[in-house]
C-alpha cells in the first residue's frame, strides 16, 4: 500500500474539485475550534486541509513518505505512521479526521482504523471520516473507465460506501453521530492528473453544490461528523 501512495504523490499534477470540497468543509469546521486545540489528520496526503487550522496545533499522519514531503508544508507536525496503530496516547486530539483512508482497508482492519481514531480523541472530541460514495454517478463511472482503459485503478484496493454503510461503521466504533454530510455533486472537471478548467474557475464552480438537497446519499464523499462520549 505504501508504494500505492507514493506513486499518487509523487504523480500528482493537480488539485482535484473533491479537494477543493474538502479543503473548504474543514475550512467552515475550524471556525468551531478552541485556539491551541489539537488537531490530527490520520492519513494526510499532502495535508492541505490542515492548512485551515491556522489556531490549533496540528499533526499530519502517514505511511507515505512522499505524501509528508508535501505535508510537512502546511502542518505543523509530520509522522510518519500506520492509521491501524497510531503512535499516540488515549485521549490526545480535539479533532482527528480523514478522508479517502478507510475504504482501502477490509473488514475489520475498517473497524480497526476507526476505533484507533477514537481512542486517540479527547472526550466530546470530534471524528469526522469521509468515504467514496457507491451511489455517485460520476465516481463510479470514472473508476470503472479507469480501470478498463489502464487495467487498474490508481488508488490501489479500495471498497464503495453508502451513507448506511459509513453510519455503522462509526457506531460500532463506539462513535455517537452528529451530522451526516455529502461532498461534491457536479461533474469532476479535474483529478489528481489533469485538469479541464483551471484552478482559479473551479474554485469558485464548488459553491453551486449548497444548491443540491440529500447530497450524503449521492455525492462523490459521504461523510460523518462524530463526537467521542
Amino acid at each position: 500500500m505504501t508504494e500505492v501512495w507514493d506513486d499518487v504523490w509523487e504523480h500528482r499534477k493537480a488539485v482535484s474539485d473533491y479537494s477543493l470540497h474538502y479543503f473548504n468543509f474543514m475550512k467552515n469546521f475550524s471556525k468551531n475550534l478552541k485556539k491551541g486545540a489539537k488537531v490530527l489528520e490520520a492519513g494526510c496526503g499532502s495535508g492541505d486541509t490542515l492548512k485551515c487550522f491556522k489556531d490549533q496545533e496540528t499533526y499530519g499522519l502517514d505511511i507515505s513518505k512522499k505524501s509528508l514531503e508535501l505535508a510537512k508544508k502546511n502542518t505543523d507536525h509530520i509522522v510518519l505512521g500506520n492509521i491501524l496503530e497510531m503512535p499516540f496516547k488515549d485521549n490526545e486530539f480535539d479533532l482527528v479526521y480523514n478522508s479517502g483512508v478507510l475504504e482501502h482497508f477490509k473488514e475489520p482492519q475498517n473497524l480497526k482504523g476507526t476505533k484507533e481514531m477514537a481512542r486517540v480523541t479527547k472526550k466530546d472530541g470530534h471524528v469526522i471520516i469521509i468515504m467514496p460514495n457507491k451511489y455517485c454517478f460520476w465516481y463510479r463511472a470514472y473508476k470503472i473507465l479507469t480501470i478498463k482503459l489502464t487495467g487498474k485503478w490508481e488508488f490501489g484496493y479500495e471498497e464503495e460506501y453508502s451513507t448506511n454503510r459509513l453510519k455503522y461503521l462509526v457506531r460500532r466504533a463506539g462513535l455517537k453521530i452528529v451530522k451526516t454530510f455529502g461532498l461534491h455533486v457536479l461533474p469532476p472537471l479535474a483529478t489528481n492528473r489533469f485538469q479541464i478548467l483551471p484552478f482559479n474557475i473551479r474554485k469558485h464552480l464548488i459553491h453551486l453544490d449548497k444548491i443540491f438537497p440529500f447530497k450524503p446519499y449521492y455525492a462523490f464523499g459521504t461523510g460523518v461528523i462524530c463526537k467521542k462520549t
